[in-house]
């Protein structure tokens, strides 16, 4: 069962399996509308209706999933990684499970029409929150004298680049334009943040509403493992995969293939430093208060 962002939640059907005895209704599971997300998803009702349970999905981009998370309106998502941070006295982590990358990833650019070092005027997505702050990490340590403003949502790219030397894009969208080769300059924020501290970068993790994991622990863990199971299916068949998704995105399975395989969808002692790091470098451009703690772990990276 699945509904967009802008759909009135179903009710549930009369007879439908719940999360857990005397829940009144199906667990509620946030899926990023990008194409990064597929394999973590293609399985996943599959699975989870194999423990017995059903999840209502809703769909949107990464900035109102963090909105409704935040909110309860969601009980499981991938938020952005500074999104969680900032809300952990009520956000918990899920093991195993994220958005990172060791070095590129494609599909997070800093596009300009000037190299990086003349550029004064930098656009921002509207649909992230971890790529705006690790774009504000990586000038600060640039020593770039950039200037950031948001993007007026829906607003066409050539507008804005009528008015800015360049624009943060994330998704899908970064996805066409590097590979369409639109701008002259563009720039990984993946591989410049594996430049600069060695580490992999996570972007999203996948977290749920504590009060969700206090009242309904076996659907929160049903959520966490269907989601791994439908990542290592899809790892064990690459080309299958790539092209399951070429069916649904603009893109070639060759192409798919590779993003799939750049991407890495698990969350190791590794992933942990550079997730701790990236908070660190947060507090100190304030745009974090603090960094929450996050517990050792030792699942392998898929």
């Amino acid at each position: 069962m699945s509904r967009s962002r802008s759909e009135e939640a179903p009710a549930p059907r009369r007879g439908a399996p719940v999360a857990e005895e005397g829940s009144d209704r199906l667990p509620r599971v946030g899926r990023i509308e990008f194409i990064n997300c597929f394999p973590l998803y293609h399985h996943f009702e599959e699975e989870f209706a194999a423990r017995g349970l059903e999840a209502e999905i809703v769909e949107g981009t990464p900035v109102e999933l963090n909105r409704l998370l935040v909110a309860g309106e969601i009980d499981v998502a991938l938020p952005s990684s500074i999104e969680f941070a900032r809300h952990a006295d009520s956000l918990t982590p899920l093991p195993g499970v994220s958005i990172s990358s060791f070095g590129a990833v494609d599909s997070i650019q800093l596009f300009g029409r000037v190299p990086r070092e003349r550029l004064r005027s930098v656009a921002l997505t509207e649909k992230s929150a971890t790529s705006v702050t690790l774009l504000k990490v990586l000038a600060r340590e640039w020593g770039s004298e950039m200037t950031f403003v948001p993007r007026v949502a829906g607003q066409r790219l050539a507008e804005v680049m009528q008015h800015h030397d360049g624009v943060l894009l994330i998704g899908d969208d970064a996805l066409h334009i590097l590979r369409d080769d639109v701008y002259p300059y563009a720039y990984d924020l993946g591989e410049e943040w594996k430049a600069l501290t060695g580490l992999p970068m996570v972007y999203a993790l996948c977290t749920a509403r504590r009060e969700f994991v206090e009242r309904d622990p076996r659907a929160a863990a049903a959520v966490a493992a269907a989601l791994e199971a439908s990542k290592l299916r899809c790892a064990a068949r690459p080309r299958d995969t790539a092209a399951a998704a070429a069916q649904l995105y603009d893109f070639s399975r060759d192409y798919l293939e590779h993003y799939f395989d750049t991407l890495k969808f698990g969350f190791t002692d590794d992933y942990r430093r550079g997730l701790l790091e990236f908070y660190r470098r947060s507090v100190a451009i304030g745009e974090l208060d603090e960094a929450p703690q996050i517990a050792p772990v030792s699942a392998p990276v898929v």
